[in-house]
């Protein structure tokens, strides 16, 4: 990075948060944040952009009798009067559910920063994406294609009040490739992507095209969707999706706000027994990962579900407040990596024994529109396939599918012994989802 947050910025941050104190503060942090980032983007098929961006913001949180103001700029020249703006808009801010942040404590170190992300030339990039390209064009010559390659560095700074001076720094590299097949007034959209911290064998430009393909050679063929109570096929883009309704219901403030419905299960089984799920922020090199969260508390590795048992919920400084417990050092109350238990079957396996069901992507139109929290979901099945006799037998049209997520993964669920690329989400196999089709 050109212009690294150095002991300059530092020295300034730490005279505002002085200032803030002079002000009439309880307490305040700001954080800092510089990025650059480097793109290569194709549609049509063709070079597009190669384009860069440097930015460049601070963020002002602090306590003024019992409320928060707040405010946030990108010129470190206006830091005092943002400092002073922040002061004023307290007295009509949020109530805080805390009286200052804490004080530092010893943390565990996350690996973030790669030197060989930051090598990752824009030639390679641009080599990356037209290896996607090709590959999909060979395969249909009439698709609209597009795909993108990045790069980015992040450093920040975290300082409060209470003495916490945290100074991080993290790469991140993404790929993907989108195709849209139009044949007549039928479109099928279908792509994959990947993203990491440090540039290794997942950077893979073959592995997504690949994948891309394999969805247009189940859609070659159209088949009948099956109808009620149906058998559900899922690759982990879809049990990820699947699996949204709990990450919300652990979410501490939606249980102290009384809106989660798991509300008071801590101990009670929520979903079916081959369910552990452990989130892991201190997985290196993970874009998840992190040691502190957005206040200063460090991070920990800690079981969500145990064998379908509901093990916690997820606090920050805020929401632990609120509901009168320790935080979990979670920013938003949202888990960073949550990490899966697999079965012993290979999804193949899992797929072999499906006499009739149905195999859904990750491409459900309409699937959050519901009242998600609760777990119901109704929506159009925008890239699905008809099994039969564990086969893919085509590409279903006008489907849609209705249930309950807690309920369906409260039943007979079986996860596969293989997972994505990043090992952490499997495959699985789902009962009792509800299809309906709609015949023109």
């Amino acid at each position: 990075m050109k212009d690294s947050l150095d002991n300059r910025i530092r020295d300034r941050l730490d005279a505002a948060l002085k200032k803030a104190m002079q002000l009439g503060a309880a307490g305040a942090k700001i954080s800092c944040r510089r990025a650059e980032s480097l793109q290569a983007q194709f549609e049509a098929g063709r070079l597009k952009d190669t384009g860069g961006s440097q930015t460049f913001a601070y963020f002002v949180d602090l306590l003024v009798n019992g409320r928060r103001g707040q405010s946030g700029g990108n010129n470190l020249d206006d830091l005092d009067t943002l400092v002073e703006r922040a002061v004023t808009l307290a007295a009509i801010g949020s109530v805080a559910h805390f009286d200052t942040w804490p004080a530092p404590v010893r943390f565990t170190p996350v690996k973030k920063h790669s030197p060989d992300t930051l090598a990752l030339s824009r030639e390679r990039m641009i080599a990356a994406c037209g290896e996607m390209v090709d590959l999909l064009k060979a395969h249909d010559p009439d698709l609209f294609i597009t795909a993108q390659a990045g790069r980015s560095e992040r450093e920040g700074i975290l300082m409060t009040t209470s003495g916490v001076a945290h100074q991080s720094a993290s790469t991140t590299w993404s790929l993907g490739a989108g195709v849209q097949q139009t044949r007549g007034t039928d479109i099928l959209l279908a792509g994959d992507g990947r993203s990491w911290c440090q540039l290794n064998s997942y950077f893979d430009a073959n592995a997504i095209a690949q994948k891309t393909i394999g969805y247009l050679k189940h859609a070659e063929r159209e088949a009948d969707p099956p109808t009620g109570r149906t058998r559900v096929f899922l690759p982990p883009e879809g049990l990820g999706m699947f699996l949204w309704p709990l990450t919300l219901a652990i979410n501490g403030r939606a249980v102290a706000k009384g809106e989660s419905p798991l509300a008071g299960k801590i101990g009670q089984p929520v979903l079916a027994p081959c369910f552990t799920i452990t989130d892991d922020p201190h997985r290196d090199y993970c874009p998840g990962a992190s040691a502190l969260d957005n206040d200063g508390i460090p991070t920990r590795r800690q079981a969500l579900v145990e064998k379908g048992i509901l093990q916690r919920f997820l606090y920050d400084l805020d929401s632990a407040g609120l509901a009168k417990t320790e935080p979990t050092g979670n920013c938003g109350c949202h888990p960073y990596y949550p990490v899966l238990e697999t079965g012993t079957r290979t999804s193949a396996e899992l797929l072999k024994n499906i006499k009739d069901g149905l195999y859904l992507t990750d491409n459900l139109i309409g699937f959050g529109q519901s009242n998600i929290l609760n777990g119901d979901f109704s929506c159009n099945v925008g890239l699905g396939y008809r099994i039969r006799n564990g086969e893919i037998v085509g590409r279903v049209k006008n489907t849609m599918i209705a249930g309950n997520l807690f309920e369906i993964l409260r039943q007979d669920v079986e996860l596969s012994s293989d997972t994505d690329y990043e090992g952490s989400t499997p495959y699985a196999v789902v009962d009792g989802v509800s299809v309906s089709a709609h015949k023109r």
